[in-house]
C-alpha cells in the first residue's frame, strides 16, 4: 500500500466518523421576566402665600348725598409731577414722586413727617386723597392733616396700619383725641391696599368719610382756616411709609342766606 493509499484512508475514515456526530448542546438558563410595574405619578404642590383673615366689622353710616354740597374744585393733583408741595421736617423722613404717587416716609420711633400742599389756607372744604401704606407696623398712622397753621397746631384725620381710623388735634403740642379708634368694613387693612380719604370741613363741624361712606362727624372749635398736608406717623416700628395719589381740594356751595322783607 503507496503512501497515498494510506493518507486517502485516513481522509475517508476522518470524514465517516464526523458525518455521524451529534453537535452538543449546551443548556440554555430561562432568564427570570420582569413584572411590569405601573409609572409613579409625581404630584408638585405649588407654594402657597398665607393671606390675612378679614374679619367683618361693624357698617358706618349712609353717605350723604355730597354733590349738592360741593363746589369747584381749586386744586387737583395725580402727583405725575411736582407741584412744590413742602416738606415739614418734623423727624428724619422725605418726601419723593414715584410712578405718579407721592411717597411719605419717616424714620424715627414715634416721628411724624407730613408733605404741605400749595393749597391756600382754608375754611370750608372738602379734601379727598388716595393712600396705600408701602411700610407699616402696628399703630403706625397715615393721612390727612388740616387746618394746619404756622405754629404747626393742626387736625388728623389717620388710619392706622390695622385698618382702624382716628381723629386727633395738635393744640399748643399737646395731642388731643377727637375720635378714638374705630373700625368699618369700608376700610381695606393691610399693606399694598388702597383707601379713598374724605373729610369735609364746614366751620366747626366735620365729616370724614373713607371709600365714600361717613365713617363718623364731630364739632371742634379749635383751630379755624389753615392749610392742608398728607402725612406719616411711625410708633413704636421707627420706619413707615405710605404713597398717595389724587389729591382734590373742593369747595363747598355757598349757604343759601334768607332775606328779611318788610
Amino acid at each position: 500500500m503507496t503512501l497515498a493509499h494510506i493518507k486517502a484512508l485516513l481522509l475517508y475514515s476522518l470524514a465517516f466518523t464526523m458525518s455521524g456526530c451529534v453537535p452538543f448542546e449546551l443548556p440554555v438558563q430561562a432568564l427570570p421576566t420582569a413584572t411590569p410595574q405601573p409609572p409613579t405619578a409625581t404630584v408638585a404642590f405649588p407654594t402657597l402665600i398665607p393671606t390675612s383673615t378679614f374679619t367683618p366689622l361693624p357698617t358706618g353710616s349712609p353717605t350723604p348725598d355730597l354733590v349738592s354740597e360741593l363746589g369747584t374744585i381749586i386744586f387737583h393733583d395725580d402727583f405725575s409731577s411736582s407741584m412744590n408741595w413742602d416738606a415739614a421736617e418734623l423727624a428724619p423722613g422725605g418726601i419723593s414722586f414715584s410712578e405718579g404717587r407721592l411717597i411719605v416716609s419717616v424714620r424715627q420711633t414715634n416721628g411724624l413727617y407730613m408733605a404741605i400742599s400749595p393749597v391756600d389756607p382754608l375754611y370750608n372744604a372738602y379734601i379727598e386723597v388716595d393712600v396705600r401704606p408701602e411700610l407699616c407696623s402696628d399703630n403706625d398712622e397715615f393721612g390727612i392733616g388740616f387746618r394746619i397753621n404756622d405754629s404747626f397746631e393742626h387736625y388728623r384725620f389717620v388710619l392706622t396700619c390695622e385698618g382702624e381710623a382716628r381723629v386727633v388735634g395738635v393744640v399748643e403740642g399737646a395731642e388731643r383725641i377727637i375720635v378714638p379708634n374705630s373700625r368699618s368694613t369700608t376700610i381695606f387693612p393691610g399693606l399694598f391696599l388702597s383707601n379713598r380719604l374724605g373729610v369735609l370741613m364746614q366751620n366747626d363741624q366735620f365729616s370724614f368719610f373713607v371709600n365714600g361712606e361717613e365713617l363718623f362727624s364731630d364739632r371742634d372749635l379749635a383751630l379755624s382756616a389753615g392749610r392742608v398736608g398728607l402725612l406719616v406717623r411711625a410708633r413704636l416700628s421707627g420706619q413707615t411709609t405710605a404713597s398717595f395719589d389724587n389729591f382734590t381740594v373742593q369747595l363747598l356751595q355757598p349757604t343759601a342766606t334768607t332775606t328779611a322783607t318788610d
